[in-house]
Formats: structure tokens, C-alpha cells, sequence
């Protein structure tokens, strides 16, 4: 008899934690956390969240993080995809206060850290993710103590220069490094404390001397150049261009011209929609040919964020464009219409910040996003620099806690 009444007490207790499970979905706290079943969904509420975040089974069974599934020592997965059902719900969720813990019809049981979840799902990286960008122009062009980091602070082993110049060039476009011995060897070496040299037809490091037309290129004249975004022709431009001036002209002249490209892409926008509608989905030719070296790429002016959609890369440079075969003649005046008001606006003298740059002064600029070019000089001029790929600098400053786009 005895036994009889355990035998019904157990098997009321395990109908009880059955319902429990099943009904799991309606509604759970513990400590402030809250999740819902909201069909094939998983709403996930957390008093520490701006809003609620809405994760699929599937994308929660993917991205399970337990030793079977991830390996955490090359941060890998492991979790075989082709055997993930699309229609698959958990058997039971539990929220605790550092995790929710999902199992699996399988019995397989997943954990996820609520920071995590923020983290790495659509909505709460959206929310989360605030753009260091600003937009200047001359007159808000700004201060050098927000710009700029000696050499011993790059140097340091707290790393807290490299961040400063780092965090400098993705919110202004550029950033300096000040105190740096006026030589080729210096100069790589204070800006390899940032991120490695990229290597390319140019060399890693180049410098230019008078008018020695080392290249194909009007940068190894004395001429004026006009602002422009360098290798349209390579189909990744180099994200960040170096210059550290190792001699002024002698007989004057060679300023360096700077232009937030983004302000003008906003300013162009703004007056010409469809012409930046235009450009932003019409791809056009450019080039650099030298003996040896033959360099093509086709590509538009306005290349954005394939999630957010906001503008990513300004690729602007009159001189490099090859000849225009890639636009049929019936959009050949379009093309000419929306391009020529593209160059007056950038060619507006409002956007133009000019300055002398001086021995010891190394300044790193933004190519996808600041405009370049120089005045016309006299005399002996030597500059040096080098350029950053993008993949390079972007590991840099997340490694630092910079997010990134």
C-alpha cells in the first residue's frame, strides 16, 4: 500500500514538471529575466536590455557554445549544420541570472550568456552599435589635441595611444603621430606600433624626392593635385594612406590638401538624390598601367554597408578613370550629368582644408573616406609613407574595444 502511494506521488510529481516543461514557453522569470515563446521565435527579455531581443530555434541550436558544438581554444564550430532541422524547439528553457539554458528534444543542452545574446544577434547589435562618426568640414575641422599622439604614447605598453589615434581616425577621417624622427626607417617604425605595412607594386615604404617619376603617377611630379581617394584601381583599395613630409619644398608650395568625403557624399545627397542613387549602383572603370604592371577595377563611387546601408567607401579620383566602356549609350548622359555634379561639389572651395606638414609630423588618413591631394611646389620636396589594408587596421582596432560596423 505503502509503495503503491510513492508510485502515484512520484508519478503525479513527474506529470507536474512534464506540464512544467511543456508550458515553459508562456512565461518564465527568475531574477528579472523573462523569455516567451512566441512561435518560432524565442523572446528573450532582460531588465538590463533597452528592448527585447526575438532569437529562432534555429539560430539558437547553431550557436551553442559548449565543447562539442564550438571549439573555444581556435574559436571554431564544430556543430555539424547539414543536421539542423529548421522546424526544431527546445524541450525545456531556463533563465538564470547569467544564462539561459535551452535542452534540446535530443537531450543536447545549451548554455547562453545574456551579453552574448546581445552581442551577436540582428537587434542587439543595431541597437548597441553607435557610430564614433563625425562629419566635419573647415571650419569644425578639429583640434590637434583630439588628433594627435606622440611617438611615446604609441609606444607605451598600455596601448592606450594606439587606441586614441585609432579611435581619431574612425570618428575625424585622419589622425598624427607626432615626434617622429624625420626618416624612412622612423617612420615604419612608428607606424608598424598601429598595424602592419601593406605591401604592394609600390614597395611597403615609398618616398618620393623632387620630381623623380619613380611611377606612372602624377604624385611623382611637382604638379597640383586635385582631391582623390588613391587605388580605384585595385579592386580593395588600401584603407589607410601614410605621409610624413622628411623635407618642405624648398622654394614653397606642396600644402596637403584634406576632404571629409563623407560630409560631401551627405552634401551631394542632400541636393542630388538620384545622382547619388545613380552612383551608388553604377559600376565605372579605372586604372594604372606602367611597364610591368597593368591594374583594372570596376566598381561604384558610394559603396555602403550591405546591412546597415550606411556609406562605407568614397572611391573618387578623376585621374584614374579608364575609358568609359562600361556604360551602355542610352545611360551615357546620365552618367555624365550625375558625375559632373559629383566633381563641382567636391571641388567646392568650402570643403577644402589645407595644411603644411612638417618634419616629424606623421599623419594617417582614412583613404575610404577622406579625400587628398596637394599644391603645386618648387624645389627639392621629400615625403614617405606607406599604406594599412583595411582588414589589418580593422583587426587592430577591434583587438583595442573599438566596435567596428
Amino acid at each position: 500500500m505503502l509503495q503503491t502511494k510513492v508510485f502515484q506521488f512520484c508519478r503525479s510529481l513527474y506529470r507536474v514538471r512534464c506540464e512544467v516543461s511543456r508550458r515553459w514557453s508562456s512565461q518564465h522569470h527568475l531574477l528579472g529575466a523573462k523569455t516567451v515563446d512566441t512561435g518560432g521565435c524565442l523572446e528573450v527579455q532582460h531588465p538590463h536590455w533597452p528592448h527585447s531581443l526575438r532569437v529562432t530555434y534555429p539560430w539558437l541550436r547553431d550557436h551553442c557554445r559548449c565543447d562539442q558544438c564550438f571549439n573555444h581554444v581556435t574559436v571554431q564550430r564544430k556543430f555539424d549544420l547539414s543536421a539542423l532541422k529548421l522546424n526544431i524547439r527546445p524541450a525545456t528553457v531556463i533563465s538564470i541570472p547569467e544564462e539561459l539554458e535551452v535542452t534540446w528534444p535530443d537531450g543536447h543542452k545549451s548554455k547562453y550568456d545574456y551579453q552574448f545574446l546581445w552581442q551577436n544577434t540582428f537587434e542587439g547589435c543595431q541597437t548597441s552599435y553607435k557610430s564614433p562618426r563625425l562629419l566635419w568640414t573647415p571650419s569644425t575641422f578639429p583640434e590637434p589635441d583630439l588628433t594627435t599622439v606622440p611617438l611615446s604614447a604609441l609606444e607605451s605598453s598600455d596601448k592606450k595611444g594606439i587606441q586614441k589615434l585609432l579611435y581619431s581616425i574612425l570618428r575625424h577621417g585622419f589622425g598624427f603621430i607626432s615626434e617622429v624622427p624625420p626618416d624612412l626607417e622612423s617612420t615604419r617604425s612608428a607606424v608598424e606600433n598601429v598595424c602592419a605595412v601593406q605591401k604592394s607594386f609600390y614597395g611597403e615604404m615609398w618616398e618620393l624626392q623632387g620630381t623623380n617619376l619613380t611611377h606612372y603617377d602624377t604624385a611623382y611630379t611637382s604638379e597640383y593635385i586635385g582631391p582623390h581617394t588613391d587605388q580605384t584601381y585595385f579592386s580593395i583599395a588600401a584603407r589607410i594612406q601614410v605621409f610624413h613630409c622628411l623635407q618642405p619644398a624648398l622654394e614653397g608650395g606642396g600644402e596637403t590638401l584634406l576632404i571629409d568625403g563623407f560630409s560631401v557624399a551627405q552634401k551631394y545627397k542632400e541636393k542630388y538624390p538620384q545622382g547619388y542613387d545613380y552612383l551608388s549602383s553604377t559600376a565605372f572603370p579605372a586604372q594604372y598601367k606602367e611597364e610591368g604592371q597593368q591594374h583594372a577595377s570596376l566598381d561604384t563611387i558610394f559603396k555602403h554597408n550591405p546591412v546597415t546601408g550606411n556609406l562605407q567607401q568614397f572611391r573618387f579620383n578623376v585621374y584614374d578613370r579608364a575609358p568609359l566602356s562600361s556604360i551602355p549609350l542610352e545611360k551615357m548622359q546620365d552618367f555624365y550629368l550625375h558625375f559632373s555634379n559629383l566633381v563641382k561639389t567636391v571641388q567646392n572651395p568650402r570643403n577644402e582644408h589645407w595644411l603644411q606638414l612638417q618634419p616629424g609630423m606623421v599623419v594617417l588618413i582614412d583613404n575610404w573616406r577622406i579625400m587628398h591631394g596637394r599644391n603645386k611646389f618648387s624645389g627639392m620636396r621629400r615625403m614617405c609613407g606607406c599604406y594599412f589594408d583595411n582588414d589589418d587596421f580593422s583587426s587592430a582596432a577591434r583587438v583595442l574595444g573599438i566596435q567596428l560596423e
